[in-house]
């Protein structure tokens, strides 16, 4: 078992790891969250034009959604790394969840990244992140798994994060089989995965036989249904809109529980004892505001942040890899990866 001591010493020297780290090298990345005074970047309107050139998603039954949309800017293939499909037990089922590694020499155990995917609690799988963690795997040279939650309106509140719960118990449990490092696990998402993924280091902050050593927040959704001055003033024409927004959460949440601190994190009452996080957020992203909110938190409570807003960019940019600002965010997802988790 991990004493607190030796928690507090990891988790300090990752602090100053991330402080030292470089920043993008994209004009338009700032630590702050704003928008861009020049507006979205002239390709991303390219694929916000396209996006709403078709009927939007709430207009179907979410399955529909899930097996028939299609992302025609996705990244690109590549061939330098290997995947393996694996089903993880649960209480009373099993989720899917695939393994990607990079093809370097395994004899020794690798760190790893257990992600969450977007899709408002409601759309996302394995297969539609396919190529975007393929791309973080390749360039981080570390160990990705992702992992296939169950999804509303088949699975309500708080489905997900008894999902989330167990399946990285056991995937920490099993690190050995895994070969996997048991002290070098980060954990992570994007939108409502990246809430899953703080949720998971709420929960578990005062373990001491396990917790993850990093979060990795892209756009995290951490307000639950309150509002923020993002949220309202970036309502329409995006790919987040406030309908959109609402179709989500009235399908994975019930109105009496929106104020539990497993969707509002702003709702939890300590902040102390969570592990240093990366954020990212897009500069015309209703949830922008929330994550610099978060980030603030995370920062008064003594935690380590790094915080990047792609100020030309829409909530969900990054699994658009024909947009220039989605390569770098992953490149950028890598190298503080590789620079916390001390990777060559």
């Amino acid at each position: 078992m991990l004493s607190k001591e030796v928690l507090k010493k990891g988790n300090d020297a990752l602090g100053e790891i991330l402080r030292a780290s470089q920043s993008c090298a994209n004009e338009n990345v700032l630590d702050e969250a704003v928008a861009a005074k020049a507006g979205l970047d002239d390709d991303a309107k390219k694929v916000l034009n396209y996006i709403h050139s078709l009927p939007p998603v709430y207009n179907f039954e979410p399955e529909y959604t899930r097996r028939y949309r299609e992302n025609p800017f996705e990244h690109d293939d590549l061939k330098g790394i290997t995947k393996q499909d694996i089903s993880i037990p649960c209480d009373d089922h099993e989720l899917a969840a695939r393994v990607y590694r990079p093809n370097i020499d395994h004899e020794t155990a690798e760190p790893a990244l257990i992600y969450f995917h977007g899709g408002g609690f409601v759309l996302g799988s394995i297969d539609s992140y396919d190529k975007m963690l393929s791309q973080l795997c390749f360039q981080s040279n570390m160990v990705v798994i992702s992992v296939d939650y169950r999804l509303a309106p088949e699975t309500v509140f708080p489905g997900a994060v008894e999902d989330t719960q167990q399946a990285t118990d056991w995937i920490a449990k099993n690190a050995t089989a895994l070969n996997l490092d048991p002290n070098r696990i980060a954990i992570g998402g994007d939108s409502a995965g990246a809430n899953l993924a703080t949720v998971y280091c709420h929960l578990n902050k005062d373990r001491q036989d396990f917790k993850p050593i990093f979060q990795l927040l892209i756009y995290p959704s951490i307000l639950g249904n309150d509002t923020s001055p993002s949220r309202q003033e970036f309502t329409e024409n995006l790919l987040l809109t406030k309908t959109l927004l609402k179709w989500f959460h009235d399908l994975y949440i019930s109105t009496e529980q929106e104020k539990d601190p497993r969707f509002n994190l702003l709702q939890a009452s300590d902040f102390r004892s969570v592990p240093p996080a990366f954020i990212l957020t897009g500069g015309f992203d209703p949830l922008r505001d929330e994550g610099q909110m978060y980030a603030d938190k995370l920062k008064q409570n003594g935690i380590t942040v790094k915080h990047s807003c792609y100020t030309d960019m829409f909530h969900g940019f990054i699994n658009f890899g024909a947009l220039q600002q989605a390569k770098d965010a992953v490149t950028e997802c890598a190298f503080v990866l590789k620079t916390v988790m001390n990777i060559k």
